[in-house]
């Protein structure tokens, strides 16, 4: 079940984030810093977009990362841990291949992670799904994570087209014809949306199912 509910503005709509002890110090809230330290960009890195992750280096990772901040040097003990907290791998062919992502784990907004569970016990095994997968690139090009979009439109070099935020009160049609004539990664994409949608308390958003 790929179905992405887009948290991004949650604090900014006045959302409720619950109070834990150990919100700070648990599993997410670890990766979140290891992934926010330049120094471990070569290892493992945010895309560009906010929303998903990648490693790049998993020898340095298991060697280095790992037992700098989780004690342990088994990459099996990682990746069991990123299945219990929820995080899934993209499997599409794309600039996201291979990332992964947690609707609740966004680039610059660790507080998100407070809303994070462990995934109850014996839920079976997980099957690769890629065409149900979200579209990261082209839903990130119509709801850009909101201090990127600030951090792009301040920057007076960026020569990319100012993107708009979208307001609460908007309800996009989700039979509407998604057309992004660019590029998201080194593949062309023209597309529809589907009926599937991400809510964000008040505001509904159209998720892109997108095909090659």
């Amino acid at each position: 079940d790929h179905t992405y509910r887009d948290f991004s503005r949650h604090i900014q709509g006045g959302g409720s984030l619950p109070k834990h002890k150990n919100s700070g110090a648990n599993f997410p809230a670890k990766l979140h810093r290891i992934l926010s330290e330049p120094n471990n960009s070569h290892i493992i890195t945010w895309m560009p977009h906010g929303r998903t992750w990648k490693i790049l280096n998993k020898e340095l990772l298991v060697s280095t990362v790992i037992p700098a901040y989780f004690g342990q040097t088994k990459f099996e003990s990682f990746t069991r841990q990123l299945n219990g907290w929820g995080f899934k791998r993209l499997h599409r062919p794309g600039a996201d291949f291979g990332c992964y992502y947690h609707q609740c784990f966004l680039r610059g907004i660790p507080k998100l992670i407070t809303l994070m569970r462990r995934v109850p016990p014996n839920q079976g095994i997980f099957t690769p799904h890629a065409d149900g997968e979200p579209h990261f690139c082209l839903i990130s090009r119509s709801h850009p994570l909101p201090h990127l979009l600030m951090s792009s439109a301040q920057d007076p070099s960026s020569s990319s087209t100012p993107l708009a935020i979208p307001s609460p009160s908007i309800v996009v049609p989700p039979t509407s014809t998604f057309n992004e004539g660019g590029h998201c990664g080194n593949t062309p994409h023209n597309h529809m949306m589907n009926p599937t949608q991400a809510k964000v308390d008040s505001l509904t958003i159209p998720v892109p199912a997108c095909t090659s």
